[in-house]
């Protein structure tokens, strides 16, 4: 009886959780499965008058949240269009970013209320940058179950479908446009600091399976957890591209960390060009990232066949079997003879080495985060090669993010991270909102 009561008070103490002094914006995170080998993350808002409930990509490194106007229904008496050629227009667009200056509404009107002297965003596609109230989730204990209208207006770019094309195919089926949450001064995440007086940092916890939900805390981690966090710099990339295209004098929207190592089982990954750890500042090529809209991590070929021949040899130490190779992946095992844990089966550990205040810090991948399971026998190392001319070296992907407890400081441009919170007994999904 003893026991049984300690398990569940401990079981209590990892819930994740604010106390009644915080607050924070929150949105719910959900995992969507493609196939076996494939899978993304979303979540909901609702936005305008009346409101409507738009499915959002999550996209972490994208500068403003987008959606098609046309076809979810959306037609809000709240709805404004910021004015082209005005201030307000120049402060988003900034000096180098793709506009058309005023958008040309067809006839009929691609959206309701659209105007043709809506400011235009062309980030490789047609849209127009928008303002309306959204409809938000805070964790106050007074107002945590339900909805408030946010202050102020709040910027979005408002698409026609029909014209983009490009953004379109690129967004999950059942999907209408991406929360951004870049790290720019008109982010989503800016302006909800502002506008309900939070800290400028937000976090994030990435559900494992489809069945439970996790969270974007905009104002913060969760207090029981924000004392375990790891930190280590943001890295900036002083070149921004988008869609491919480079904007040579923009910074990049996209979160950089500095890994200085990479290390299996405890042991130095040092069979490539450790350049490629670092940022070109003259073309922005290099470097690692962290991106939930890739599902697992890509590396640059040298650095994949590195990690990849040094995690099959110590594998083998643990007399896990190697077998054919299921695409996408290079490194496929057989389930016979592993062992599995909390944190997921026990196969060699990898450890990025990151730059920290005082001392390098490590996050420590463990085999839930490492592992996919692509049969009932087989699972498989969740890192594919991205070539040999990636524009990023590392891109750590959505399943490395899983159950992993993340918080951007764009104050103090940091990241702190928890590493796998299944090894603390708690998962992404033990959230109370």
């Amino acid at each position: 009886m003893t026991s049984i009561f300690f398990f569940l008070l401990s079981t209590l103490v990892f819930i994740i959780s604010f106390s009644d002094s915080e607050a924070a914006i929150v949105f719910p995170l959900t995992k969507n499965i493609i196939n076996s080998t494939n899978h993304y993350y979303s979540t909901t808002i609702q936005v305008g008058t009346p409101s409507t409930t738009i499915n959002l990509f999550l996209e972490i490194g994208v500068q403003l949240t987008s959606f098609t106007c046309d076809d979810t229904g959306y037609d809000s008496s709240t709805y404004r269009f910021i004015n082209c050629n005005t201030k307000k227009c120049g402060r988003f667009l900034g000096p180098n970013q793709l506009s058309g200056g005023c958008l040309q509404c067809a006839s009929p009107k691609p959206w309701p209320h659209c105007s043709n002297q809506t400011c235009a965003l062309a980030f490789g596609d047609t849209g127009g940058l928008s303002e309306d109230f959204f409809k938000l989730k805070t964790t106050s204990s007074s107002s945590s179950n339900l909805l408030q209208n946010s202050p102020r207006r709040l910027p979005f770019a408002c698409l026609n479908s029909d014209f983009t094309i490009g953004f379109m195919n690129r967004l999950p089926l059942g999907t209408k446009g991406s929360l951004g949450l870049g790290k720019n001064p008109f982010s989503l995440v800016a302006e909800l600091s502002s506008a309900f007086n939070l800290p400028k940092r937000y976090a994030f916890c990435i559900p494992s399976n489809t069945k439970s939900t996790g969270n974007v805390f905009i104002g913060g981690a969760p207090h029981n957890l924000s004392a375990d966090l790891l930190r280590t710099p943001l890295v900036i990339n002083p070149i921004s591209s988008v869609n491919e295209l480079v904007l040579p004098d923009t910074t990049s929207e996209e979160y950089f960390i500095g890994v200085k190592s990479i290390k299996i089982d405890n042991k130095r990954v040092v069979n490539f060009d450790t350049s490629l750890l670092s940022i070109n500042a003259t073309n922005g090529v290099g470097g690692t990232t962290l991106s939930s809209s890739v599902p697992y991590a890509v590396l640059h070929s040298s650095i994949y066949k590195a990690v990849v021949s040094d995690f099959v040899k110590k594998a083998a130490t643990r007399n896990i079997t190697r077998v054919a190779a299921v695409k996408p992946f290079g490194a496929c095992f057989s389930t016979k003879g592993v062992h599995w844990t909390r944190a997921g089966p026990r196969v060699p550990t990898i450890d990025l080495e990151l730059e920290g205040k005082n001392k390098s810090v490590n996050w420590r991948i463990h085999g839930a985060n490492s592992m996919v399971g692509v049969t009932k026998n087989v699972i498989c190392l969740g890192f594919v090669d991205g070539g040999f001319e990636p524009r990023t070296s590392i891109v750590i992907g959505g399943i490395q993010l899983e159950d992993n407890l993340l918080e951007f400081d764009l104050t103090t441009s940091t990241l702190g991270f928890t590493s796998s919170l299944l090894v603390k007994d708690t998962s992404c999904s033990n959230s109370q909102f």
